[in-house]
């Protein structure tokens, strides 16, 4: 073949391709070479440590797995084991318990008592985790109401009463003269005035006592009455009396709880109206008086004889002590003790190095520290503690005495304070003659679990660093085997909870000089992150923003707004989610990569966190004390905040986030204030808020500044530069990579949109302009006549060009001479077969005058039309192929828009006819059928109007002779000679025209690998065609042909099929990382958007069926074909593109015919 002759993208040596091979290589070599460069900046980055921090920088405990750097689900790493591994356990534990009851030997009453107001939960957990080695509950939950001393106050908890129930308790509620209320909470004698001295609202206060405890099937009541006042000890034994009547009336309990040596209580009168007084034996040294042993055991002692003197110890419930007091001197020098649980005073102990004195002579616990606190002038101001406390040992010990004296048995104060290797015995019968019989294991004790969810603090502040982490301590005991009481025991290794430094803290009182710091989490949003920083730097506000990776990486010319501008950047992990939640890989890699995203923008590091849902100043849960330690393992500190205006809740307005943030301000004396950039469906509330709050401070003197300037930094400090190193280069290529994955997403999420779009833009042009065409046609056939037969028309030669065509020659030549049209021969052209297709067609029509059947060697389906052309004498031309069968009414059809243009005065050079598919055997050949309809006759019907049609089908078009030759015939350096040949018949200024009235059946491929190669032959010949013609691309001289149809082939056959694939693959990495929580969007709404994208493109082809007059039933068949054809199509169009580039001349080719269409179909 001549260079002159050459096809379109044929080459004349393999040159181009292997250009293009080894271009592919180099890029695929590239983008490997980034991976790995990828792998290694997250395995080496580094982290920054605090300057002039107290905090021992950490190595990170988990390298990346270079193969999967990003498998959240991945195996935990060993070394997280230990303390985390135990509180993510801790409620795999709780269900594990066996509830078989309580088992407390013989009658003892072992009960406890439960405060609802203990706000660290640490007293319902104990409840939850011990009530089955309990038989009697005193939940502190009845006061008398402050406001009308003959009401009753119930402050019962759900939870903890569910709890009691569950474990058959008996549950006698305490009722107290406690009165909140007061300037300084405290018992309060007043409050008993009115009901001991006046018996009508005594008997009003008790009935209602009485009916409350029956309303919720309480068992009784524990009355503790305290700073009674004089005269009163005579009031309260008619009192006690009367509610002892009436509880009993009802099968009630009273009990009363009294202080020993207290001359307030006339003992053996009130011993006979109660069924039992808890004598609390604690407080020998309280709060108000100087530092001394909580309860000396020879105190108990002595005063159980005296008490026992006056109540017979079978009515007595020993109180135990089960907590402490760290007393130290206040700012005017007197003693005050700070009332501590055993878990504080030995995290206290354990901060300040102490070594913990068992004191053998009265079995509690004692030691001392030093701190330096600040005083108001800022000067620093040393300050002694002493601690006493009791723990497992003294308990054990007065336990041993209780049951020994046969008491009633025994009450613990309080829940949740206490030591909880107590519980290894305290359900236990502990009296010499139980002993005797089943030894007490006292190894059992020498082991102090972990301090489960047990929080302590130093200093003050909303900054938080964690000092310790949970681990269990060990003791040595020495036993008293004669006396069986623990005589002496030492603490080698003390135990600890969480112990959590606070600092930063503005000591300043509210108002003028207090500092006050914004954050803004979530973010950023290009919404409305860019508004609050206009706020700010209007304002000339400092503020920290707590950012999210994932919308860091969407966002990151607006990090780098906020880095420039001087704010502080802190980290809020990568996608949002529950750092208690995840594994220890997933939360490592969170932060990690949300750090080196800032790292690479900023050119510096952060070591600012604060943990999504869990921004609280004072943890004390699970949930909110596990963030912050996984985030001190990678070196952060964690930034609470006190000051919460809650602008995130669904509704809020402007004014109650301002009330809200200067009533928080102002009550608590705090810094921090939370506020949100992100997140939500608005932030628009925010917005209006934030000037309003930032007046508002500003006009009553308050001081905005920088965390890092509350804690005594610089930005620098909380914000390092990276240092140099031989790794320099990696930092420069985070930023690369980030910038680039920045530009990357916006570019494929702008592509997504785009085509989405043009696609559903098109279908309603191209609709609207289909119905115009519709109406148009309908008119026009309704004063349209039929040719008459011998009527003077013009002649018609139909060409039927074959090759290898045996199975359908002889129907399609034979359908044609059914034809209605009066003036038709038909040309038969053979293209070099080398089947039987010759003979058959020859032997069929021998002798039949409008019959020619020729042959001629194999040169291609253009030179056969040539050839028939050339010998045609018709100035009309009906071109069909060989497995096509027309309708009887179809050439008429076609000459009718020919003869009908020439009247208007339009010289029409080809007229397409209306192709469908014959043979629907099969699911592939249903989907070829809906194609046919929505897009190739929806296209044409449309553009006919336009007179822009771009193929007249090789399956049935007429053509005006002349206008062929004038074309330049057909030509074979495309595979789409049909398109071309349309394309130049438009360049050439004549009309091409659309009748969807003259019907063809065409056979289509039946198999999967005839369709792709018939498909393959389709979009390569295309693309063929429109590189040769593009030069008329976008050239308004070529009128709609340049400006719409070529366009067209463009972007709706080329280019958006090569991003047709983005689709799908959005949808799929969108459901699993939706399913995976890794964005913050649910599955849902995902699959609801994919249909409503799937039933706009439905809608369009409903509207080709109702022009069609097809059955709707075949769009069922539209959502397979939308998921699979679309793949194919794309294999295909690769295919193509690889072709094109590889130069190689394409054939012909031949598909295996089935013959089905005539089976199918009647062209009558």
């Amino acid at each position: 073949m001549s260079p002159d002759n050459r096809q379109i993208f044929q080459a004349a040596t393999p040159s181009r391709w292997k250009k293009f091979k080894w271009g592919a290589r180099i890029f695929s070599a590239i983008a490997f070479f980034l991976l790995i460069i990828l792998v290694l900046a997250l395995i080496r980055g580094y982290n920054p440590s605090l300057p002039a921090l107290e905090a021992k920088s950490k190595i990170f405990a988990d390298k990346l797995d270079p193969s999967n750097p990003f498998t959240f689900t991945s195996a935990r790493n060993k070394k997280y084991k230990g303390f985390k591994n135990f509180l993510e356990n801790r409620y795999k534990k709780h269900k594990d318990t066996v509830r078989a009851g309580n088992f407390t030997s013989g009658n003892f009453i072992r009960a406890a008592f439960y405060t609802p107001w203990d706000n660290t939960g640490a007293a319902l957990r104990s409840l939850e985790q011990n009530a089955n080695k309990l038989n009697t509950i005193f939940p502190e939950w009845f006061f008398i109401d402050s406001n009308d001393h003959s009401g009753l106050q119930n402050r019962m908890d759900s939870a903890s009463l569910a709890v009691m129930r569950r474990n058959g308790l008996r549950i006698l509620p305490m009722l107290s003269n406690f009165n909140s209320k007061k300037e300084v909470a405290d018992f309060d004698g007043s409050l008993l005035h009115s009901i001991l001295g006046s018996p009508a609202i005594q008997q009003k206060f008790i009935q209602k006592l009485t009916d409350t405890l029956q309303h919720y099937g309480l068992q009784g009541i524990n009355v503790d009455f305290e700073e009674l006042g004089e005269g009163a000890r005579e009031q309260l034994v008619s009192f006690e009396e009367a509610l002892y009547k009436a509880l009993h009336a009802k099968g009630l309990l009273l009990t009363m709880d009294i202080a020993p040596q207290n001359d307030d209580y006339d003992l053996k009168r009130l011993s006979a109206y109660n069924d039992y007084i808890v004598v609390m034996a604690y407080d020998q040294h309280y709060d108000k008086g100087s530092p001394g042993p909580i309860c000396d055991q020879k105190w108990i002692e002595e005063m159980m004889d005296q008490t026992a003197k006056k109540i017979d110890p079978s009515k007595i419930i020993l109180g135990l002590a089960a907590y402490g007091y760290d007393w130290s001197r206040d700012s005017d020098g007197r003693m005050y003790g700070e009332s501590i649980s055993y878990a504080e005073a030995i995290n206290r102990a354990k901060i300040a190095k102490a070594t913990i004195d068992f004191d053998n002579n009265n079995y509690n616990l004692h030691y001392s520290y030093t701190t330096e606190e600040e005083e108001e002038d800022s000067s620093e101001q040393r300050v002694d503690h002493e601690v006493w406390f009791t723990d497992a040992a003294t308990t054990f010990n007065v336990l041993r005495f209780s049951d020994d004296y046969t008491t009633a048995g025994t009450a613990l104060w309080r829940l949740g304070s206490e030591d909880r290797r107590l519980w290894k015995f305290y359900p236990l019968d502990l009296s010499s003659n139980a002993l005797a019989k089943h030894p007490f294991n006292y190894n059992l004790l020498d082991t102090i679990p972990v301090i489960e969810n047990d929080v302590s603090y130093q200093g003050e502040g909303e900054v938080l660093d964690i000092v310790y982490t949970p681990h269990p301590g060990k003791i040595k005991i020495t036993v008293d085997t004669t006396e069986q009481l623990i005589a002496e025991q030492e603490y080698e290794q003390i135990p600890s909870g969480f112990v959590i430094q606070k600092f930063a803290e503005d000591t300043s009182r509210p108002g003028p000089g207090h500092k006050l710091i914004l954050t803004f989490d979530d973010g950023p949003d290009a919404r409305w992150t860019p508004q609050i920083l206009d706020i700010l730097e209007r304002e000339k506000v400092p503020a920290a923003f707590f950012v999210v990776g994932i919308q860091a990486e969407k966002n990151i010319p607006l990090i780098q707004r906020i880095f420039k501008s001087g704010y502080e950047i802190g980290n809020h992990t990568f996608t949002h989610g529950n750092v208690a939640k995840m594994t220890p890989r997933r939360a490592g890699l969170e932060m990690k990569l949300t750090r080196l995203l800032i790292e690479s923008v900023t050119g510096h590091s952060t070591v600012l966190f604060r943990a999504p849902y869990n921004a609280d100043s004072e943890p004390h849960t699970y949930e909110e004390l596990e963030p912050i330690a996984r985030s001190r393992e990678q070196n952060y500190i964690t930034i609470g905040e006190s000051i919460d205006p809650m602008d995130w809740e669904p509704g809020v307005s402007a004014d109650t986030i301002v009330g809200r943030t200067i009533r928080s301000v102002e009550e608590r004396g705090a810094s921090i204030i939370l506020l949100h950039d992100a997140g939500g469906d608005t932030r628009e509330e925010t917005i209006k808020a934030l000037p309003r709050i930032i007046s508002y401070f500003k006009s009553k003197g308050y001081r905005f500044t920088s965390i890092a300037n509350l804690m005594g930094k610089t930005r620098d400090d909380v914000m390092p530069s990276m240092p140099p190193s031989k790794d320099a280069w990696l930092i420069n290529l985070n930023f690369f990579l980030a910038e680039a994955t920045y530009w990357a997403g916006q570019v494929i999420f702008s592509l997504f949109l785009v085509g989405i779009a043009l696609s559903v833009g098109r279908m309603i042009i191209i609709g609207i302009i289909a119905y115009i065409q519709n109406r148009k046609e309908q008119r026009s056939a309704a004063g349209a006549t039929g040719f008459v037969q011998n009527s003077a028309v013009p002649a018609v030669s139909v060409i039927i060009p074959a090759f290898n065509e045996e199975v359908n020659a002889v129907r399609t030549v034979s359908s044609l001479l059914n034809q209605d049209y009066p003036s038709l021969d038909i040309i038969f052209v053979d293209d070099g077969s080398s089947d039987k297709t010759f003979e058959k067609v020859s032997a069929a029509f021998a002798g039949n005058p409008k019959v020619r059947v020729l042959t001629k060697s194999n040169g291609g389906k253009a030179s056969a039309l040539n050839y028939g052309i050339t010998l045609s004498a018709s100035p009309f031309i009906v071109c069909i192929d060989a497995d096509t069968q027309l309708k009887k009414d179809a050439v008429s059809r076609l000459m009718k828009k020919f003869l009908a243009d020439e009247k208007s005065g339009v010289t029409t050079g080809a007229v397409a006819g209306n192709v469908k598919v014959g043979n629907e055997v099969n699911m592939l050949t249903r989907w070829q059928s809906i194609e046919y309809i929505t897009a190739q006759n929806f296209d044409r019907r449309a553009f006919d109007l336009l007179n822009c049609i771009t193929v007249v089908p090789g399956a049935i078009g007429a053509f005006r002779k002349e206008a062929v030759v004038d074309a330049g015939m057909f030509t074979s350096d495309t595979l789409a000679e049909d398109c071309d040949l349309t394309i130049r018949l438009l360049r050439s200024g004549y009309a091409v025209r659309n009748c969807t009235e003259a019907i063809s059946y065409t056979e289509a491929p039946e198999t999967l690998r005839g369709f792709l190669k018939q498909r393959f032959r389709w979009s390569f010949g295309v693309m063929q065609a429109f590189w040769k013609h593009r030069d008329a691309c976008f050239n308004t001289g070529y009128k709609t042909l340049g400006t719409v149809a070529l366009p067209n082939i463009l972007i709706y056959q080329i280019v958006l099929p090569f991003l047709a694939p983005l689709a799908d693959l959005v949808l799929i990495v969108s459901l699993i990382a939706a399913g995976m929580h890794i964005l913050p969007a649910d599955i849902g709404s995902i699959l609801l958007y994919y249909g409503i994208f799937m039933l706009v493109d439905i809608a369009g082809a409903a509207i080709a069926f109702l022009f069609e007059k097809e059955s709707y039933g075949k769009l069922a068949w539209m959502i397979p074909q939308r998921l699979v054809y679309r793949q194919l199509m794309y294999y295909i169009l690769l295919r193509s593109f690889v072709k094109a580039i590889k130069g190689e001349l394409q054939g012909w080719g031949k598909l295996k015919r089935t013959g089905n269409v005539g089976k199918a179909v009647s062209t009558a």
